[in-house]
């Protein structure tokens, strides 16, 4: 589950949401220059996500456990790791325009300055989401 919530930048003062994790059905990577965010979804992943799915000891998430065995049972691939499940969502999302690569890790950024001196703003609230 992923989960948005109100920042402030201590470099410029700018106010922004940063949002962080996926969901049930995508992943949300970030720029490791200058913190724009792209969701992946597992369709788009296709083999990459189903291999990744063979090789859970359970469910990817409660939501989707009945997909999720389904994969196990009947797919024949083999099973990626969840460093190599990383390593290939991490190629198939690629470059951002700016040159940064992006990345499940990198962290959130000033998207005005681009520092990461980010400081809680609970005006701004939190959102969890899917």
């Amino acid at each position: 589950m992923g989960m948005a919530s109100g920042a402030r930048c201590r470099a410029c003062d700018h106010r922004l949401q940063i949002n962080e994790g996926g969901g049930f059905t995508f992943h949300l990577l970030r720029c490791d220059r200058c913190g724009e965010t792209r969701p992946v979804t597992f369709d788009e992943l296709g083999l990459i996500h189903l291999r990744y799915l063979k090789g859970l000891p359970g469910p990817y998430s409660v939501a989707t456990a009945e997909h999720d065995q389904h994969v196990k049972d009947t797919f024949t691939g083999k099973p990626l790791s969840e460093r190599g499940y990383h390593t290939a969502v991490q190629k198939y999302a690629g470059r951002h325009s700016c040159g940064g690569a992006f990345k499940f890790r990198a962290p959130p950024r000033c998207p005005k300055c681009h520092s990461v001196a980010l400081a809680e703003d609970p005006s701004g609230g939190v959102i969890m989401y899917d």
